[in-house]
């Protein structure tokens, strides 16, 4: 069987097994759960405790049992600190009886305790991993934004890298082949290491969004929670995947558009027992892209399946593990001679075409990765739970890339080779969070004491970077065609191969404490200690170990929240830490020097709102970063060697804001402004803007509406975009090269039915030329047009 065929036979056969089940001595119940003011109650608990059965309702209050014994059964519907509502219920064989139950509270004192998504659906207004702990985004002093599985949807977003552009001051700075590329946030290059707040990803490719729930991207340090090697200075972001359900739920859709996109994706959930306290869910991917570029494409497959087991009312136990195979040429890079002698300032100074590649389809890289996680939730009492996880993360590598390089006068083209016999990389996390949600005296107190171990081991097998040929980059003639598979394995035949094997070790401990002092002030208190240790890089072809080291370090962060309004408008501030750990140098005199780990320190504020029973969310704040112990050159007195004494600071502005003005329209938007400046680096660097930073000016919008009644009835409008300022990738004393400001714009027009879904997407409408890059050139897509179909079962 392929994997073309097996998204629908796993569908035939779930579809087969559901209808079979329907008959005999079981029936179905299924309703609608509303507020005393008659809102949808999304998120609420409710439970069958004799046959330990639970399921959630959705978005619209709405929440189904499949496969119930017939008779009498009670229901139970909870609300922390509510009364319990309980509702009897009679199941007959072969029915399906439907039920409307209301609770007894007011709407503003359920708007306290649940996710206000079920009047928004491009909204989550609580997350248990941000804060490793459950918590209220306005309960929250940090910033994050989170990109729903609705607004994806909305969107008809196949790749990972356009769903970040919903998140206000990001941007793609390198789409490279590892965690789903390098990102700009807050004026730092980050990447998406982190799934379900435990370690996700190491290397493999691109990632693929099938699995994705949502995207929640948290701002600034994170050092006191995460440490260093899951976050940048700038931010982190965290893939929340998709769950089991209680129900039998299938969709399968095709995707195609312009450049040879292809594209076949399922999710698939069933109950595997007739208790329906063994879940399964599996979501899958086939797809196939090529360029607009004369080179370039990604193929893959993608398979996640994840049981839930309910081993007990107060444990869980979820299993899941994440295939991808990759075979792609898709990395491109062109680095620019900007330096003032030349004249070129920008791409349109050069005389290139950049729908040329330089290389072929037939040099590639191949990737695999194969990821393992277990989680274990159990609840002590009323007031204690743990979340035990392991994750054992593994990928593989092999084949060629390379990237371009201009020489002075930028015509001639360097073409620099990277060729992998293998690099093969391996890790494993173990991490224990105990938590409570306890009062002392009248004040609410919610403590997080969490443990961390984390390794990870690479090895590697390669003849280094290969400066294969120089051609023009204007007109390269016949020699363009000279470099392929066939003439790269023969240069590097007579090269010698370099093996090595690099091994770290991570060991943390951190406790986090959330106390509400009145009804409407919450002060945050996290700590961090983390042990790094690098055995060091042993070279196996030269039989020796470098950069062996380790490092202590300790990072904090407060925060304050105080509540103007309860549960609609909040003032927030914090301070918080990030680290990196540095290794040693050697110094042209023989001699080792030890350095400590960089720091960075941000303080911020701001204001978060939820307002008109949520249907008005958003943030704004003011951050400043400050980051000390950079290494740099020691000018000017001996620039050979390297001290700790280099300094940066990027400050700025972020605001984001959800709106649903009316029934069926939603409007999503974000601006972010950052200065970034190198206060104390290299004579030449020095007092300019890092290349690594980004546009100081970034700016996103979508509006959305849907036909929420009448005959038109489930046509939908999409209209959005993206801005971005001018981005200086390379400036100093001697240097000046800039890439361009731009603005894309977007459209979608859907119709969708309980059944099917039509959606078409048109990208770049205005067929843009636009470039990102990070001391990069790297164009983009122009315009594609798309669409897709979707049957759910």
């Amino acid at each position: 069987m392929s994997i073309r065929t097996l998204p629908l036979f796993i569908l035939s056969l779930f579809v087969s097994y559901t209808l079979l089940a329907q008959t005999g001595t079981s029936g179905t119940l299924k309703g609608i759960v509303t507020t005393s003011d008659q809102q949808p109650a999304a998120h609420v608990t409710i439970h069958i405790r004799e046959l330990k059965r639970t399921v959630q309702t959705d978005d619209a209050g709405a929440f189904q049992f499949n496969r119930l014994p017939a008779g009498t059964h009670q229901l139970e519907i909870s609300l922390i600190g509510h009364e319990t509502l309980l509702q009897i219920v009679e199941i007959a064989a072969g029915i399906t009886k439907s039920v409307q139950l209301q609770l007894k509270v007011s709407g503003k004192e359920l708007s306290e305790v649940i996710i206000t998504s079920g009047r928004n659906r491009f909204v989550k207004t609580q997350s248990p991993y941000v804060s490793k702990m459950p918590l209220r985004n306005l309960e929250n002093p940090q910033v994050y934004t989170t990109v729903t599985q609705s607004l994806l949807q909305d969107q008809l977003n196949v790749s990972y890298a356009d769903a970040l552009k919903n998140v206000p001051g990001v941007i793609m700075q390198l789409e490279n082949n590892s965690a789903g590329g390098t990102v700009v946030s807050r004026g730092f290059p980050t990447q998406s290491f982190l799934r379900n707040a435990v370690p996700g990803i190491v290397g493999g490719g691109s990632l693929d969004p099938a699995n994705i729930e949502s995207i929640e991207a948290i701002k600034g340090p994170s050092g006191a929670l995460y440490g260093a090697s899951m976050a940048s200075f700038g931010g982190l972001f965290n893939r929340v995947t998709k769950k089991p359900l209680d129900s039998f739920q299938a969709r399968i859709g095709y995707t195609g558009g312009g450049f040879g996109l292809s594209r076949i994706d399922a999710d698939v959930n069933t109950a595997i027992n007739k208790e329906h306290t063994l879940l399964l869910r599996v979501n899958a991917a086939k797809h196939e892209e090529g360029s607009f570029q004369d080179a370039g494409f990604k193929n893959y497959i993608f398979v996640a399946p994840v049981v839930s087991y309910q081993i007990s009312e107060r444990t869980k136990l979820i299993l899941e593990t994440e295939y991808k195979k990759e075979k792609a040429n898709s990395f491109y890079r062109l680095f620019v001679d900007g330096a003032y002698t030349t004249g070129i300032r920008s791409p349109k100074d050069l005389k290139m075409d950049f729908n040329k590649r330089f290389i072929g389809d037939d040099i590639f890289i191949t990737t695999t990765t194969a990821n393992f996680f277990a989680e274990l939730q159990h609840r002590f009492s009323d007031t204690w739970s743990s979340r035990t996880t392991y994750s054992y993360l593994s990928s593989d590598a092999s084949g060629a890339n390379g990237y371009l390089s201009m020489k002075a006068g930028n015509d001639s083209l360097i073409r620099n080779m990277t060729y992998t016999e293998f690099s093969k990389t391996y890790a494993n996390n173990i991490q224990y969070n105990l938590t409570g949600d306890f009062r002392i005296g009248k004040m609410r107190n919610r403590l997080l004491i969490g443990a961390d171990i984390y390794n990870v081991t690479t090895k590697s097998s390669s003849p280094g970077t290969i400066a294969f040929d120089v051609v023009s980059g204007s007109k390269p003639g016949a020699a363009y065609t000279v470099l392929n598979r066939a003439s790269l394995h023969e240069r590097v035949k007579g090269l010698t191969y370099t093996r090595s094997r690099a091994l770290q070790n991570q060991y943390s401990a951190y406790i986090q404490d959330v106390l509400n002092i009145t009804d409407n002030l919450l002060a945050m208190a996290s700590v961090r200690v983390d042990y790094f240790e690098n055995p060091g890089t042993r070279n196996i072809t030269k039989d020796t170990t470098t950069g062996k080291y380790d490092q202590t370090t300790v990072s904090p962060k407060f925060g304050l929240v105080y509540q103007i309004i309860p549960n609609q408008l909040s003032l927030f501030g914090n301070y918080s830490n990030g680290f990196q750990n540095t290794a040693p140098v050697l110094q042209p005199d023989g001699n080792f020097t030890d350095f400590k780990p960089s720091q960075a320190n941000q303080w911020e504020a701001g204001i978060k709102a939820e307002l008109i029973n949520g249907k008005l969310t958003g943030s704004i704040s003011y951050y400043d970063i400050k980051v000390t112990d950079i290494t740099r050159p020691d000018f000017p007195d001996r620039p050979a060697f390297t001290v700790q004494n280099g300094t940066q600071y990027s400050r700025g502005i972020e605001a984001d804001i959800t709106a649903m003005p009316f029934r069926g329209f939603h409007a999503i938007a974000g601006y972010a402004y950052n200065k970034s400046k190198l206060t104390k680096s290299t004579v030449a660097l020095e007092g300019f803007r890092p290349g690594s930073a980004g546009p100081e000016h970034l700016a996103n919008l979508w509006l959305s509406y849907r036909v929420p009644s009448g005959n038109l009835k489930g046509f939908g409008a999409g209209l959005g975009g993206n801005y971005a300022g001018e981005n200086i990738v390379n400036v100093s004393t001697t240097a000046l090269y800039t890439l361009p400001a731009f603005t894309t714009i977007n459209a979608s027009v859907s119709y969708e039915q309980s059944k099917y879904r039509l959606i078409v997407k048109a990208d770049n409408i205005t067929n843009k030329d636009y470039f990102v890059g990070w001391s990069t050139t790297i164009p983009q897509m122009p315009f594609r047009l798309s669409a897709a179909a979707y049957l759910k079962f």
